[in-house]
């Protein structure tokens, strides 16, 4: 017996970027059939999700039977690469009825004609993007999808593929309809970015020049003004054309690369299959910083790695020091069934976990002390922001608070980039915020 199409649905993602999008692929295809979205007891939940860790593939198991629990009659969908790497065990729990992994069976297509919608002709090939980033005011782009590296801890090339690029064509014109949707900010995001290009005869950096180059009008004709943001990118491939195209446009594309370091001991590194070792992971943070005024650095690290001593732990917090970075993002090491490092004893050893907790707090400390230090570097400097309410994103990918003034005169657009000079200022608790100012401001903001 054939099933009355949902009337309404919930989404949930874990993971990166890449996840987000692809939810917004699936979510634009049924918020147009006339599916209401809904936080509680949806007839449909679909649930994108992440096995970069055993802990997030831990939690979308426990989200799925607490979704069966607490609404019995729902139908579950689980897609995305814990699908891709457990659907077996996915399908076995209570009220899942597709699993959708990252080829084929993912397709929108598929799930809409098991759901009982009919098709648009235009729904037949390959989704080619989207129009809008529904609840986020800034838009992610999926400029790519897959990774040919093999760092010894990640599966996700097993789940993803090989990196197979997104054309320039199709990207310029997808810009151009989340421009016209209102957002002023696109996040160009992928599995390995940095590899844009490869597969079809062409590089980063000409995709960048490419989508600097696009230009947006608003409903009454003006032309829009709007950045770009690289999501996460190796250090290693942001030089010759990715890095010129970033000095050549300041305002166009932000002044702030995610550059995981994962360790910064070279023993870790090689045990890890990473291609760079800490010297010249540093010493392209230092090109960087030639070409580039004051960029922002954030970085993923990975503790506890099979085979990390305090030795090798004491030289990341030095690599860490050097490089300066703005935030750090600290995952403690998992695991990962089909990788090398899934046995640790093959690596050097499993590490204790009460020294990996203690790394791990000792790092996330350190990495507070640097983006207090970057902030107030930021004070009188010109930037330009994106807001979302009365907090603001800078270019640097730090937080601006804009005075209630700002909005009192008229002078602050709803949308759209605004000049302004960053304050910092130390709050009560030694914390520094930053404060958007216009450029001929004179006074000092009041701080509660």
């Amino acid at each position: 017996m054939v099933r009355e199409p949902p009337h309404n649905v919930r989404f949930v993602t874990f993971g990166c970027k890449a996840n987000q999008y692809d939810t917004q692929i699936l979510r634009s295809a049924l918020l147009r059939r006339g599916l209401e979205e809904s936080r509680r007891d949806a007839e449909l939940v679909v649930i994108n999700t992440c096995t970069v860790t055993a802990e997030a593939g831990r939690k979308a198991r426990q989200l799925v039977r607490r979704l069966a629990r607490e609404s019995p009659g729902c139908r579950i969908a689980v897609t995305g690469c814990l699908a891709e790497s457990e659907p077996d065990i996915l399908r076995s729990l209570p009220n899942v009825e597709w699993v959708l992994g990252n080829g084929e069976a993912k397709r929108p297509i598929h799930f809409l004609s098991e759901l009982g919608f009919e098709l648009d002709p235009e729904e037949l090939g390959i989704p080619a993007g989207i129009t809008e980033f529904v609840g986020h005011t800034r838009a992610f782009l999926k400029i790519q999808d897959g990774c040919d590296m093999a760092c010894a801890f990640c599966i996700i090339p097993r789940v993803r593929g090989a990196s197979r690029s997104r054309p320039a064509a199709e990207l310029s014109a997808e810009v151009r309809r989340l421009l016209a949707s209102g957002h002023r900010e696109i996040v160009l995001c992928g599995i390995h970015i940095g590899h844009w290009g490869r597969d079809i005869d062409s590089n980063l950096g000409v995709l960048l020049e490419e989508l600097a180059a696009v230009c947006g009008t608003d409903a009454e004709g003006r032309e829009i003004d709007w950045r770009m943001r690289l999501s996460s990118i190796e250090a290693t491939e942001v030089r010759g054309p990715v890095l010129e195209a970033m000095a050549r446009h300041p305002r166009r594309i932000a002044n702030h690369l995610h550059m995981p370091m994962q360790s910064g001991d070279d023993g870790v590194l090689s045990r890890m299959n990473r291609w760079y070792d800490s010297a010249e992971y540093l010493e392209n943070c230092a090109r960087i910083r030639e070409n580039l005024d004051r960029p922002a650095f954030t970085a993923d690290l990975l503790v506890g790695f099979p085979g990390e001593d305090e030795r090798a732990f004491e030289n990341t917090l030095e690599a860490v020091r050097r490089a300066g970075f703005a935030r750090l993002h600290v995952f403690p090491f998992s695991p990962r069934p089909g990788t090398r490092a899934s046995d640790p004893a093959r690596l050097g050893g499993a590490v204790d976990p009460g020294s990996v907790r203690e790394r791990r707090a000792a790092l996330s400390e350190l990495g507070s002390t640097l983006g207090r230090e970057f902030r107030r570097s930021l004070g009188d400097l010109d930037e330009t922001i994106v807001l979302e309410g009365s907090i603001g994103l800078c270019g640097r990918y730090q937080r601006v608070r804009v005075p209630a003034e700002a909005f009192a005169d008229g002078e602050l657009p709803l949308e759209g980039l605004w000049d302004c000079r960053l304050e910092a200022v130390e709050t009560a608790n030694g914390e520094i915020e930053l404060i958007g100012l216009s450029r001929d401001e004179k006074k000092e903001p009041s701080v509660q």
